[in-house]
This record gives C-alpha cells, structure tokens and sequence, in this order.
C-alpha cells in the first residue's frame, strides 16, 4: 500500500516531569534532523503527561520550534496513554515515538525514515537496545529488562528482540493497532507488538544506544511488581482468554 505522503514524518514525544534543560535538547535535536533530513516535512508532539514540575519558561521556548504542537493532559495515565493521545494527533505519513530527552540521539529515527523508504514491506521498526545499554541500566531494571526479553522469546515471538526501547516508528496505515492498545503503562508495548505480530504485520528493527547524556531513573519494586502483572495480563491470560473463546 503507497503511502500519500511517505517524505513525512510526525515525532510524538511523552512528556512527564522531565530534568531541567529539556526544551533546549528538543531544539538541538530538531536542527539535527533538519540538517539529517533536509526537505523532509517534520512536525513534533509533545505529549506532557499530567507533568507536575514542567518550568512555564521552557515550555514558552517550545515556539522556537517549527510545526511542534504541546498537548497539555492535566492527568498522569501513564507512557501508554500519552503516546495514544500524542499519535492521536500526528498529521504525517511515518509516525516516530521517543522519549523527550531523545535517549538513543536522532540517528535511530533517521534510520527508520531509511527503512520505511525502501522497504515497503516494513509497516513498523522497534529499537533493539545494546549490551552497553543494559550495562548502563539500574540492576532491577537491568534484571526486570533481561526477564521481559526471555518471555517476550517465549510469549510474542523469537523473533522480537526487544520491546521497551523507547523508539518506534510505524506507517499511518497501522496507527489504529496503536489507538487499539488498552494498557497506559511502559509495557503497552508488549500489547501493541503482540497485535502486530499476530497479524503479520512486517516488522523491522534498528540497533540503539544510550547517549552520553542520558540519565537512568530506577523503579521501585511496587512499579516493577505492576509492570510483570500488566504483562502476564497481555500475554499469557489473553491468550487463555482467546483460545477459550
């Protein structure tokens, strides 16, 4: 299926409490991928989700970029839920999903405009983070990580390496599988590549690293127990609940 408009891209970007400094990475990343990208249409969505610490001064710089539309969603949901609301929006034929502080740099997301370009069988692209990555990561969230990639193997397809990296990028064709995810939390995306991967749907995938100025927050053992929950609830017992019906 020809897309109309495939020069297009949309960058929806979840937003909740992010450091100080966020709006000016924004930027600087904004001119990469101008000078990366040059003549591609770009606009960016920042999602902020129900953010309590957001400095009123950055977000007032947010105009400095071009075509960038703030959604302001006065209640925290959740990733899942932003990167809904934030898709929800997007206007342009390749849509691109990162975190705000653009952990992986721009160069993943010039990569999988590439991979969309000239693979017309590809419909969706994950981020398959590095060893160096996981090295980086705090030891509950590198152990959570490494536990999630085995029952990924097991329950989704051992094909799929990896499904938290905080980059995707998919054809406007298939945003409806987005908008029909339920689970508002990190691993609505175990939920979101579980229905594409059912359906067949050609899946891609870049290599991605931790850039020098990420910062790794760790959860605590209340979150993680939620997330595995949230997890055994999309695959395992839907599965149960598919083959019972």
């Amino acid at each position: 299926m020809k897309t109309e408009n495939p020069q297009g891209i949309s960058i929806v970007l979840p937003c909740y409490n992010p450091l100080p400094g966020w709006c000016g990475t924004l930027h600087a990343c904004a001119q990469e991928l101008d000078q990366k990208l040059p003549g591609l249409s770009i606009e960016y969505i920042v999602s902020n989700d129900g953010s309590t610490r957001l400095d009123p001064c950055e977000v007032a710089e947010l105009s400095r970029i071009p075509n960038l539309v703030f959604l302001n969603n006065a209640v925290n949901e959740g990733k899942g839920s932003a990167i809904r609301k934030g898709t929800l929006k997007a206007q342009r034929e390749i849509i691109v999903y990162t975190d705000i502080d653009f952990p992986f740099g721009t160069d993943p997301i010039v990569e999988m405009v590439r991979i969309f370009e000239n693979s017309p069988d590809c419909w969706f692209v994950y981020g398959n983070r590095s060893a160096e990555y996981f090295r980086k990561l705090p030891w509950k969230r590198r152990l959570f990580s490494r536990g999630l990639q085995l029952m990924n193997r097991l329950f989704l397809s051992k094909h799929i390496t990896d499904t938290q990296a905080g980059i995707k990028g998919l054809r406007r064709e298939i945003l409806p599988e987005v908008q029909r995810t339920k689970t508002n939390t990190f691993v609505f995306e175990v939920e979101l590549i579980r229905k594409l991967a059912r359906k067949g749907i050609g899946i891609q995938k870049v290599e991605v690293s931790a850039g020098t100025s990420i910062v790794f927050s760790d959860f605590s053992m209340k979150v993680l127990f939620r997330e595995a929950v949230n997890f055994v609830k999309i695959t395992i017992l839907s599965g149960i609940w598919n083959d019972l019906s």
